[in-house]
């Protein structure tokens, strides 16, 4: 029923603004930009960018509206249109931090990762004292797919400063602590990172690629199985338990995840000839 009213109101509204001359009109701007919000959690992202656009049309320099914009925007895939909304943003008010976050990763999104980095970078610049935590996690991630973990660390370090409740920083903090082969300090972080949110299926995995690594492998089939059993369809997690059970000679085990792997991603190579060779061993 709801659904119903808004996309009624969504109706009335196309036919009431085809006006040419638009005054400035900052509540129904208002009212368009609500719906648009509502329309895009529904997924209705088209009927939500006609929303945004009518929003912008009532009043043009309301920077908010086309940073939300351009967030639908990047949902769907449509850098460039994001990457403008963003830019447009940034014109109307200079200091919005996340619109040069959002910016960035446009930018990291079309291969453009220096350009990203710089984004963040300025993000961080814009306001001294703010909470820097979603651009310095950003920028650790640049670092961590560089292989530069000692600055990946750095700044992982710093987002977990601002935040050090937030599982997913600390899982980032802790796999390069696992990637630098800094074991001890991994295995803390992930630990702390469960404390905080025991279903963080990437912490789960992560720790059992430590566990793996270790060869503690009873404990690393246990953290994959939790991984998989807040995402059943995470293939790498089956694949990974398929090649731990096999280093405990458990080939019937292996098996069964393996299945489950191509189950998920059936066209895998990978999948295929490890599949094979368990078959054939």
């Amino acid at each position: 029923m709801r659904r119903s009213i808004f996309l009624v109101l969504f109706s009335f509204f196309l036919f009431s603004c085809t006006s040419e001359d638009v005054k400035i009109d900052t509540k129904q701007s208002q009212s368009h930009y609500k719906l648009a919000l509502e329309l895009a959690q529904m997924n209705l992202f088209k009927n939500a960018l006609e929303e945004f656009d009518l929003a912008i049309k009532f009043n043009p320099k309301d920077a908010n509206i086309y940073r939300k914009k351009g967030v639908v925007l990047f949902r769907i895939n449509k850098f460039e249109e994001a990457k403008n909304s963003f830019q447009k943003t940034i014109q109307l008010d200079p200091k919005d931090v996340q619109a040069n976050i959002n910016l960035g990763m446009v930018h990291y999104a079309t291969g453009n990762k220096n350009e990203a980095l710089k984004n963040w970078e300025h993000a961080i610049a814009i306001q001294p004292d703010d909470n820097d935590s979603k651009a310095l996690n950003n920028i650790g991630n640049f670092y961590k797919k560089e292989k530069d973990l000692p600055k990946a660390i750095e700044y992982f370090q710093k987002a977990v400063t601002y935040e050090p409740t937030n599982s997913m920083y600390l899982n980032n903090l802790g796999d390069s602590y696992r990637l630098k082969n800094d074991m001890k300090k991994a295995e803390e972080t992930f630990l702390k990172s469960l404390d905080v949110n025991a279903d963080e299926m990437l912490t789960h995995f992560n720790l059992g690629m430590l566990y793996q690594e270790e060869e503690k492998f009873q404990k690393a089939i246990d953290s994959f199985k939790k991984s998989l059993n807040i995402n059943p369809s995470f293939a790498e997690a089956h694949i990974q338990l398929a090649k731990t059970h096999l280093k405990t000679n458990d080939k019937e085990s292996a098996k069964q995840s393996l299945e489950k792997a191509l189950k998920v991603n059936p066209n895998n190579p990978k999948f295929k000839e490890l599949y094979s060779k368990v078959l054939a061993s």
